[in-house]
């Protein structure tokens, strides 16, 4: 060992050398200490648990399993806390950002069963609706979330007819509708490749009845025409047609409904002679 060394362990050993080194020892651990306080200061959760301040904490961080378990122990603990109705509304939207939709629908449920006069009905009703909504599987396969999603959105429209949501509900109520249209429409074509036309009609008429705010309305009025031809009824077809130049005069189909009529007007003249 050599000197120097031998020298600082010598004074190491000292009384003031060991407080020298506990010192130095302490220092280290409260610098540790403050720069993990630092690091962890913006994620971390300072409230205690239990807490409705803890869960909401986490769900204003995007942290919704953390915020539904948080959430529901607090809801739990203070059924008739005046917070308790806002916490199981956070709850239940937490499970829509986590895409657990028939988990969320329930839970607006059982806001509006435990606490029917709290100022979050309204919202809880609507969001019960986007949760049937977002439960719309791909058109081919099925799309019996939007039957209720329609259903909970015409409840919303009877309740609260004037709320600030209307204008969504209107838009979502449209796009269901446009799926709905879209679906039948594609039964029709399997109808028209099995060559049974009669049920291809019908299910026309029905969309025609059922969906009549869609935006797809012209081009079924198209499909309706041709089938229409189809089985030789010219004057449905020119029905069908008249009815997208007048109700629909910004129609892509509008030069297809003219030489429609046209086509129906030469044939008529002919037999005519």
């Amino acid at each position: 060992m050599s000197q120097k060394i031998r020298r600082e362990v010598h004074l190491s050993l000292r009384p003031g050398g060991r407080r020298c080194l506990a010192w130095t020892y302490l220092l280290v651990l409260a610098m540790m200490l403050i720069l993990g306080l630092l690091s962890g200061c913006g994620t971390g959760n300072p409230y205690p648990a239990g807490s409705f301040e803890r869960a909401q904490r986490h769900y204003e961080n995007k942290k919704y399993t953390e915020a539904v378990k948080a959430l529901d122990t607090y809801v739990r603990q203070n059924p008739t806390d005046s917070l308790a109705a806002e916490a199981q509304y956070l709850k239940a939207v937490s499970y829509v950002e986590l895409r657990e939709f028939p988990l969320a629908a329930v839970e607006f449920q059982i806001l509006r069963k435990d606490y029917p006069t709290s100022p979050r009905v309204e919202d809880s009703l609507f969001m019960e609706g986007v949760a049937y909504y977002k439960q719309i599987g791909r058109i081919e396969r099925d799309i019996s979330g939007a039957y209720d999603a329609r259903l909970q959105f015409l409840k919303f429209s009877q309740e609260f007819p004037y709320s600030e949501r209307m204008p969504e509900v209107r838009e979502y109520m449209l796009e269901i509708s446009d799926l709905m249209v879209r679906k039948r429409l594609g039964a029709v074509k399997v109808y028209l490749q099995l060559g049974r036309k009669e049920a291809a009609a019908i299910t026309l008429d029905v969309i025609l009845a059922d969906e009549p705010t869609s935006n797809l309305i012209d081009l079924v009025l198209v499909w309706r025409a041709d089938v229409a031809g189809k089985l030789d009824d010219d004057e449905l077809a020119m029905l069908m047609y008249e009815r997208i130049l007048n109700e629909f005069p910004e129609s892509e189909y509008t030069d297809l409904a003219q030489n429609g009529i046209r086509k129906i007007r030469d044939k008529w003249e002919e037999e005519a002679y």
